[in-house]
């Protein structure tokens, strides 16, 4: 008998053992998903100012705009919020994604549910960020991560309903985050990872908290020293959501989906991915890009 338990748990220990090669993996989808989004929230913000006249300049750090003569409270409105909106609908679009396809493959489920997550977070960020607004210059606040408060100012918001607005932006951290538990743990590998307190918490940290945390620490690589406070606000909320996910996934009873364990060299195409994006980013977008008036700004305001 003893022989026997002594065999079960050399053979759960073996299936428990960290799969580095799929953490790293995981940390390149976060990491490229976080530049990916960080992107397309100043490009819709660029393509905003660009239907109002402003000759808009993107950057991979921050939008120039050629004619500052422009400007007008609902312009200015308008085009520092519309980055908030689009990071709510990808979140909810990515979100919607992951439902459809939570069936396929692993890098293809980790893909989506990072991309919804981190649209999530950036939003938590963005709202967060009009609490720290004071403290810097009132014409840097968009190359800060604070275009919100820019917003609140215009739209004459007092201190009271901008901290509302604050908190409600960490309580959609706090939401979705619980939201993406299950999903998560459905990326186990084996119901052995995730059946016991103790070895759902080394999946926890091992395949949720590391890939996460290298993945901040890839990003302050590649960008170091630009966005330094915007990153720093993101990730003092990616810490809430990491909190958040680790919490619920303990307290969790759902079990796993099952899904068959086929080898993949998916983390070699998601190292491939994030260095493209990382050099389109600190080359192109070094230099800048023009943004000109594609008209779809007629359509919508």
């Amino acid at each position: 008998m003893d022989e026997f338990l002594t065999e079960e748990s050399v053979i759960l220990k073996q299936k428990n053992k960290p799969r580095w090669f799929l953490i790293i993996g995981s940390a390149l989808l976060f990491a490229s998903s976080y530049l990916i989004l960080y992107i397309l929230y100043d490009f819709a913000t660029a393509v905003t100012a660009a239907h109002f006249g402003l000759k808009p300049i993107l950057f991979f750090d921050t939008i120039s705009f050629d004619n500052n003569d422009a400007w007008y409270p609902r312009c200015v409105k308008i085009t520092f919020t519309i980055g908030a909106f689009v990071m709510a609908t990808t979140g909810i679009g990515f979100y919607l994604l992951y439902l459809t396809l939570k069936k396929t493959a692993l890098a293809l489920r980790l893909t989506f549910i990072w991309l919804s997550l981190v649209s999530f977070i950036i939003l938590a960020q963005r709202m967060l960020g009009i609490l720290f607004a004071r403290n810097f210059q009132f014409r840097d606040l968009d190359s800060k991560g604070m275009e919100l408060a820019i917003f609140t100012a215009y739209d004459y918001w007092k201190g009271a309903g901008e901290t509302g607005l604050a908190m409600i932006g960490i309580l959609i951290c706090l939401v979705t985050s619980v939201l993406f538990s299950k999903p998560f743990l459905q990326t186990a590998s084996s119901i052995y990872q995730i059946d016991t307190p103790d070895y759902r918490k080394k999946f926890v940290i091992y395949y949720i908290v590391t890939p996460a945390l290298v993945g901040a620490g890839m990003i302050t690589v590649f960008t170091f020293p630009k966005n330094l406070v915007p990153n720093f606000l993101f990730f003092g909320c990616l810490a809430i959501s990491l909190m958040s996910i680790s919490f619920a996934s303990m307290k969790s009873r759902l079990l796993i989906r099952r899904q068959p364990e086929l080898k993949s060299n998916w983390p070699l195409v998601a190292a491939t991915a994030f260095l493209i994006i990382v050099v389109l980013a600190r080359t192109v977008l070094d230099n800048g890009i023009p943004i000109p008036d594609t008209g779809i700004g007629h359509f919508l305001f």
